[in-house]
């Protein structure tokens, strides 16, 4: 039991972890010297190695000298974005009239949209990291800028995500105080709505789980001296009751790839995502603290991620713990996974509207907690009852509990003692 409830916990973590570690990345080391003149060298030579020098070459001079790190990273998106440079048939190092082959003709195709995206994330931390220089100011960045966000969006264009966020920006009109979040509601009501099939069994799973609770500790309690017998009665009692206990781990797994879907959806349509604004988004509030307050739906701010944390941890607050004597560790977990999620999105400055979608997401589960795990709890509670140094489990009935006409059945040979009634999770029939 603690197996299954540790390990897609320990899972989640190490890849929240390593995420986090890939945002403290600050870039590759390069090659000495350190200069956009030998950068510049390298792309006749090693395309990917002129791209990882330039961002060197900002990196080391971000803080000594700004303007020419800011130069480095916008050379760096000029030649990125050149299909005559990073996406040339000579940066694969094929011969000028040499037919290509499908092969060759696809790894072109994705060189070229691979270097428009590397050009898009150059001009986007110039904006956030080197706002101040004189380059970022000018008319060239502006026109870079605007060429290589329309050149990606009309590759986007094409693509099943984008055009079902188009569709539902479209159909209320494109407005930006509006059509933007409201798409986003949409999603994800259409994904809930979709999903709630599958949610309706892992509640139920996790109401039963949450009946057996007390079983659970009981047996912990008896064979806390042999954690191998103590594992084997725990498998018998699940059964018996005909409870799964791998049950509530399946919503994690259908969460991933839609998880993996929204970043593509909210990634291929970020561009558009900067005319949506929602509540204090792309207000007033956005110039008075442009470190903190979000210019628009593409862009981060930090009161929506905080919302989102709460929202977060109230959704695991929500979810019943299985086994006792994993309580504490689960809220123990609950704040780890909070705390680094958090600061994996301030590190990355991932776009609000992705944390809109997961907001939405949450404020939904926990409704859905709410009427379908903690009401039925609530108004059927579970009691431990110590009997005899035994737990069991007892459920009142009009306010009151009631005496019981037949002991609890135990597991050993002891004798018991007489107990309240303890109407145990009811053991499914065998099919004839």
């Amino acid at each position: 039991m603690r197996f299954a409830v540790r390990v897609p916990a320990i899972i989640l973590l190490l890849v929240v972890t390593a995420a986090v570690l890939t945002g403290c990345n600050h870039g590759p080391a390069g090659v000495p010297p350190l200069t956009i003149a030998h950068a510049q060298a390298m792309q006749a030579v090693d395309p990917d190695g002129a791209l990882s020098e330039y961002q060197a070459v900002s990196d080391h001079y971000s803080s000594s000298n700004r303007e020419l790190a800011a130069t480095a990273l916008f050379d760096l998106a000029i030649y990125a974005s050149d299909p005559n440079g990073y996406g040339s048939p000579a940066s694969l190092h094929i011969e000028p009239g040499v037919a290509m082959t499908s092969g060759a003709r696809k790894e072109l195709a994705d060189r070229k949209s691979s270097g428009l995206l590397q050009a898009q994330t150059a001009l986007i931390n110039l904006q956030q990291h080197f706002g101040d220089t004189d380059l970022v100011k000018s008319a060239a960045f502006t026109t870079l800028l605007t060429q290589v966000n329309d050149q990606i969006d009309r590759e986007n264009s094409h693509l099943f995500t984008y055009k079902l966020i188009d569709a539902l920006v479209a159909l209320t009109g494109r407005k930006p105080a509006f059509s933007y979040w409201f798409a986003l509601l949409g999603i994800a009501v259409l994904i809930k709505v979709i999903t709630f099939p599958t949610m309706l069994k892992t509640y139920k799973s996790q109401r039963e789980m949450q009946k057996m609770a007390p079983i659970i500790k009981e047996i912990q309690a008896r064979y806390k001296d042999d954690p191998q017998e103590q594992m084997k009665k725990v498998q018998e009692a699940y059964k018996e009751h005909g409870v799964n206990m791998f049950a509530t781990c399946l919503p994690s797994l259908i969460q991933l790839p839609i998880f993996w879907f929204m970043i593509d959806l909210i990634r291929v349509y970020q561009l558009h995502f900067t005319h949506g604004t929602f509540l204090w988004i792309g207000s007033s509030l956005a110039k008075q603290y442009p470190a903190y307050i979000g210019a628009n739906l593409g862009s981060f701010d930090m009161p929506i991620l905080v919302l989102y944390a709460l929202s977060m941890m109230l959704t695991m607050k929500l979810t019943p713990v299985s086994d006792p004597a994993m309580a504490q560790q689960q809220k123990t977990m609950s704040y780890m996974m909070t705390f680094f999620i958090m600061y994996y999105f301030i590190v990355s400055r991932w776009a609000s509207a992705f944390l809109v979608y997961y907001l939405i997401q949450n404020l939904l589960s926990a409704v859905q907690q709410y009427y379908f795990i903690y009401l039925p709890s609530k108004n059927n509670p579970v009691v431990a009852i110590t009997s005899g140094g035994a737990a069991a489990m007892a459920r009142p009935v009009g306010g009151t509990s009631t005496t019981a006409t037949s002991p609890v059945k135990r597991t050993g040979t002891a004798p018991t003692s007489p107990t309240v009634d303890v109407p145990r999770p009811r053991p499914k029939k065998k099919k004839r």
